[in-house]
Formats: structure tokens, C-alpha cells, sequence
């Protein structure tokens, strides 16, 4: 009320914006309130626009937990490769030291591809310009590399990564990015959250039609509220 006493008013008529957090008695979510004046020669008359942002605020939250934890994530990596090529130029004369430090650095690079894609795919979904490019997915190799990724962290772990393949697996159509970046976040965060000599089996069901790869851990599972 003050807003509109004040563009309708005869003193100075100035536009104004403000919020409003409705109770969850009343449905909850952010009203916004705009007031503006809408003739120079008419101050009896103002524009009052009011627009539920509920959505908005939602998507800006979870959007800057995102970068938050996008910015945790790449710290680890970085870290990690700062500290092996170190090690690698000091012992330069050590051919084992230096291998298992090359090993670290790939994993870790290829970690940092993830993060980024991450990031990318949030960035073109927000600007409507997100696209499936689709192309030939060898899925043999795909799983192959997937292996020889998660493998060293599971033995870091004492944890069996099982991998159940069928005898052949056939040539599919698909955005193999995007397949690779759903299936690192599916075994990565089966390594991560599951306990030193636990068990990780990804079962993978594939034809020229479809394919259908199961993630289960002995880990701590998520709840069913969640």
C-alpha cells in the first residue's frame, strides 16, 4: 500500500519492487510485487504487476548448490594431479613410482572432464540449447574403459567391482557422452559411499534395441523419503 500511496501521490513518483514469502498456510512460495507509474500526466494511475517466482528462487538454489559442489569437486582433482606430477619429477629415476603417478593423473584428468561436462550440460539446459548428438556407441569398449577406471579405486577400497557382460555387445545409437557421464555418476558414487570391503555390481543387458545397465552396492542405499 505505502508503494502505490507513493507513484499515486503528488510527490516523487518512483517505481518499486519488492517480495512477499507467503505462509505455508497459504500454499507458501515468493510473490513479487511490481508498482510503477504508467503516465507522466496522471498520477492517479499505477501498474501493479505481481508474479509467483517460486520456481525461480527454486532453480537459482539449486543452481548455486551446484556450483558450490561442482567447485568442491574440481579442488580434489586438481589437487591430486599437482601432487603426482611432483612426485613423478622426483623420482624421474623410479619407473614404477613414476607409471602409478601417470595412472593417477589420467584418472584424475578424466575426472575433471566429468565434472565439466557436469557443468556444460546444467549451462545448455538453462539456455534451452541442450541436444542429444548421437552417433555410433561401441559399448564393449565403453565398458572396458569404465573397468579399467574404477578398478584401481576399488582395490584402494578392498572392494569387489563385479561386472556382469553379456558375450557379445552390440554397436548402439546414442549420445555416448551423455551415456558415459550417467553411468560414471551411477559407479562413481557406488565406489565412493560404499564401505571398505563391500561389493559393487553393475549388470549390463543389452540388444540392437535397447540397453539396460543395473547399479547395486552393499553401500548405505538412499531412503525412500529421498
Amino acid at each position: 500500500l505505502s508503494a502505490l500511496k507513493g507513484i499515486t501521490g503528488s510527490g516523487a513518483r518512483r517505481r518499486a519492487t519488492f517480495e512477499i514469502r507467503r505462509p505455508e498456510s497459504e500454499g507458501g512460495g515468493i510473490l513479487r510485487f511490481s508498482v510503477r507509474p504508467v503516465r507522466r500526466e496522471d498520477s492517479a494511475a499505477a501498474l501493479l504487476m505481481i508474479e509467483d517466482i517460486t520456481q525461480q528462487r527454486i532453480a537459482d538454489e539449486a543452481r548455486n548448490a551446484f556450483v558450490a559442489q561442482a567447485t568442491h569437486e574440481l579442488r580434489t582433482p586438481l589437487t591430486n594431479i599437482r601432487l603426482y606430477v611432483e612426485q613423478a619429477i622426483e623420482s624421474a629415476d623410479d619407473a614404477a613410482v613414476r607409471v602409478r603417478a601417470l595412472d593417477v593423473i589420467n584418472q584424475e584428468s578424466r575426472r575433471l572432464e566429468r565434472i565439466i561436462g557436469d557443468m556444460l550440460s546444467v549451462s545448455e539446459i538453462e539456455a534451452g540449447s541442450f541436444k542429444l548428438r548421437t552417433g555410433d556407441v561401441r559399448l564393449e569398449n565403453l565398458f572396458d574403459d569404465l573397468r579399467s577406471e574404477y578398478e584401481p579405486q576399488a582395490k584402494g577400497k578392498n572392494l569387489t567391482l563385479a561386472l556382469k557382460l553379456p558375450p557379445k555387445l552390440p554397436v548402439i545409437q546414442g549420445d555416448r557422452d551423455k551415456i558415459v557421464l550417467a553411468l560414471h555418476n551411477l559407479i562413481g558414487n557406488a565406489v565412493k559411499y560404499t564401505p571398505e570391503g563391500g561389493r559393487v555390481e553393475v549388470k549390463v543387458d543389452a540388444d540392437d534395441r535397447r540397453l539396460q545397465v543395473e547399479v547395486a552396492d552393499s553401500g548405505i542405499g538412499i531412503s525412500p523419503e529421498e
